[in-house]
């Protein structure tokens, strides 16, 4: 629950906050520790890396670290980004445990790897370091035994119960094989491989002969020799074959080190706590240090509310942001050099260091309300590793938050504007107390009765960050929420969920016609809506009116709903092939025989997750392509057509070129068919697409089919403003290639949301 002070108490905290603060330099970069029970810790694996089928990030993101203690699991930690270089524990015997890699029966490629090592937390700090060796037992065969004028196609099977693998001539020379050992009925690992050796020997007689390797063992390899006494005799074979076994353990020696995530901590302060004080009453500056053991390649401010919190931008990456926005930010108290210090570590390992201050004229600027500011800071070190934590900050006493096992996230600060949906919300949980009961988040839509509780499942690590997502919500409605746990409930927080976007003249009822100008004089042209200025679908048509084509039209052959569906027909006029086509958009001119579009229409910024419609597609046959488009189409000249659909969520109207000496096409992804940067490309939020190489639905009869959109990271920080749906029954119509036969009918479309 929130709990108040009043003014005398809170001052008398941030003085003796400000006096602690001046006690400490900041050029101590990474201090001593100020606790009992500070562990360390440091993983390495033993991997002969480029010969894994793993390279060392797959292995760093697949780690699982578990730390316990007599009473059960205390910390767990999935990917070596998540764990931190230094934990607090209480004093006291533990265990920790570490495994990463491919667990699988038997490979020549995936290993797996694994630690077991108890340790004791005492007074002051503990260095732990956890090395994770093969846990695999492995098979080989010594080249160097093999006579090949006296033994022809050898082969070697080795197996246990679960797996098995064949060397033979080409790879017996330098292959090894990795087997994890099974467990049998009995509880115990089993431990024995079977090795079968086959070939023919000098005379060109077939042999076989087997040997079955007893109590081996994880790290270790266990190679086979083959000898050959061709005057000796033996029934199966012609002559003396003979197997043996030379044990080697510590098979690996290479020492592959996997460091943590870059670590984003306060100077003196807790950043897991809200900074707090009155209006204008900070008494020193707030240091924030950040560290990693790469290069920092990025590191970020981010906000919802740059006006209130004085930013120029609400994201901004303070290593590569420009003098400009530098300035701005030092002329508002915030300053950070681009620069990095390397530092050696308590190991003595180098780290690259740097601060950003907030300054007390920065924090005091800020004026008072009843929620607190939240200043995302997300550091991104050079091998892609990233942190994230948030600078909380209450300016007045409406605003402190004190002592809550469970605190969640306003979603509409979290940085993510994703976070909220339509049908759901995704919350930020923290858990600050470690032995916290049934710790989770309930919910309720505003001034209802009934409580939906959502559990978090606690890893037992205080501080630990968890995402609970409500769904099965209602569009358009404000929704209560609260955190809880057994003896606690938080005070409610609201949201309001998204709104659902109907798309105008979805069931495409409306039709009309208007008069263009063309090259061949006025035209009357088709066009899907009741009026040109507030229309939502558009089509080429007016393009082909100048041939007396329509490429687009209502039809009442087949409908999902209502009188009419949209058929869109190919067709070609004086050797130019001009593709059926439907968008949302307009067709803003015709440009001699090409055609210049804009698409997407106003949209309300929402994010849903797919479009369905009915469709039904048939692809014409005896494609021709223009003559110079050929690199660009995937088409066969005399075969069949291709049919597309493709939807995106934009930030801004997409302008479409399709003449050939400056075609512009929608920026589908970064680079175009010719390999240049796709203009625009910042402008995409979410982009989906389907393409047929075949028909589509039954005979006669609309199906439906659900594309769903993919976002891209723009859609965290920008809302998308516009809609774009792109039909073509002829998919590279805008490289005027395509069957001038081919016909795709739609109907109800509609956005899904989830």
């Amino acid at each position: 629950m929130k709990r108040y002070i009043k003014s005398a108490g809170l001052m008398a905290a941030c003085v003796l906050a400000g006096a602690m603060a001046q006690s400490c330099s900041v050029e101590e970069p990474f201090g001593a520790a100020d606790a009992d029970g500070v562990l360390r810790m440091r993983l390495e694996i033993n991997s002969d890396v480029t010969r894994a089928a793993l390279d060392e990030a797959e292995l760093a993101e697949k780690c699982v670290v578990y730390i316990s203690s007599e009473k059960g699991l205390v910390r767990k930690y999935v990917g070596l980004s998540n764990l931190p270089e230094q934990e607090t524990l209480r004093q006291g015997h533990y265990v920790a445990e570490a495994w990463t890699g491919d667990s699988v029966p038997a490979s020549f490629d995936s290993k797996f790897y694994r630690c077991y090592q108890p340790f004791d937390v005492t007074s002051g700090v503990t260095q732990l370091q956890l090395v994770c060796k093969i846990a695999n037992v492995v098979a080989s065969v010594n080249a160097n035994t093999i006579d090949e004028a006296l033994i022809k196609d050898f082969s070697m099977k080795v197996e246990n119960s679960t797996g098995a693998l064949e060397f033979d001539e080409t790879n017996y020379k330098d292959a090894k094989g990795y087997f994890m050992m099974p467990f049998g009925e009995n509880g115990e690992r089993e431990s024995t491989l079977k090795v079968t050796i086959s070939g023919k020997n000098a005379a060109g007689e077939a042999f076989s002969k087997e040997k079955i390797i007893t109590n081996v063992e994880s790290a270790h390899e266990y190679v086979v020799g083959v000898s050959y006494d061709p005057e000796g005799s033996d029934p199966e074979g012609g002559g003396y074959i003979t197997i043996t076994i030379d044990e080697r353990e510590n098979i690996i020696s290479d020492t592959v080190a996997i460091f943590a995530a870059p670590s984003i901590e306060g100077v003196d302060f807790d950043i897991e706590k809200q900074l707090v004080a009155n209006p204008g009453k900070f008494e020193s500056d707030r240091v924030v240090k950040v560290q990693a053991f790469y290069e920092i390649r990025s590191f970020t401010l981010q906000c919802m509310d740059m006006t209130s919190l004085n930013l120029p931008a609400q994201q901004i990456d303070l290593k590569t942001c420009t003098d400009d926005i530098k300035a701005r930010l030092n002329n508002a108290g915030i300053t950070w050099d681009k620069s990095v210090t390397n530092v050696p570590g308590y190991d003595g390992i180098t780290r690259q260091l740097s601060y950003i201050t907030f300054s007390k004229q920065y924090l005091n600027a800020l004026p008072e309300r009843a929620n607190e500011y939240i200043i995302r800071l997300t550091a991104t070190d050079g091998s892609g590793k990233t942190t994230v934590r948030n600078l909380r900050i209450a300016v007045g006493e409406a605003a402190i938050v004190y002592d809550d096992p469970v605190i969640v996230e306003d979603p509409a600060s979290s940085g993510n504007l994703m976070d909220i949906g339509a049908r759901s919300v995704s919350l930020t949980v923290t858990l600050t107390d470690e032995n916290a009961v049934n710790p989770g988040v309930r919910y309720r839509e505003a001034g209802g009765t009934e409580w939906t509780t959502v559990a978090v499942q606690p890893t037992r690590a205080s501080g630990a960050r968890y995402t609970v997502k409500l769904t099965g919500l209602k569009p358009g409605t404000r929704y209560e929420y609260q955190a809880v746990a057994d003896g606690f409930t938080s005070e409610s927080m609201y949201v309001t969920t998204e709104s659902v976007f109907r798309i105008p003249n979805a069931s495409l009822e409306e039709w009309g016609t208007y008069d263009a100008s063309t090259m061949l004089g006025k035209k009357t042209v088709i066009f899907p809506g009741t009026s040109r200025d507030t229309n939502f679908w558009d089509s080429g048509n007016e393009g082909a009116a100048t041939a007396n084509k329509t490429v687009l039209d209502k039809s009442t052959d087949m409908v999902a709903s209502g009188q009419y569906a949209a058929r869109l027909a190919s067709t070609s006029a004086v050797g130019v092939m001009a593709a059926g086509n439907l968008f949302a958009g307009s067709y803003v001119r015709t440009d001699g025989t090409d055609g210049v579009l804009s698409l997407g229409r106003p949209f309300d910024g929402s994010h849903p997750a797919k479009l369905r419609v009915h469709a039904n597609y048939r692809p014409g046959s005896g494609v021709k392509i223009k003559s110079g488009n050929e690199k660009y189409v995937d088409l066969t000249s005399g075969g069949t057509d291709y049919g597309q659909i493709y939807i995106a969520l934009t930030t801004a109207p997409i302008e479409i070129r399709t003449k050939a000496s400056e075609r512009k096409l929608f920026p589908a992804s970064p680079t175009n068919e010719d390999g240049k940067p796709s203009e625009d490309y910042d402008k995409v939020v979410a982009y989906g697409q389907v393409t047929w190489d075949s028909a589509f639905g039954p005979d006669g009869s609309l199906a439906t089919i659900d594309i769903p959109f993919e976002y891209r990271d723009i859609a965290k920080t920008q809302k998308p403003r516009y809609l774009v749906i792109v039909a073509s029954a002829s998919k590279f119509g805008d490289f005027y290639s395509g069957s001038a036969s081919s016909v795709m009918y739609l109907d109800d479309f509609e956005l899904i949301y989830e």
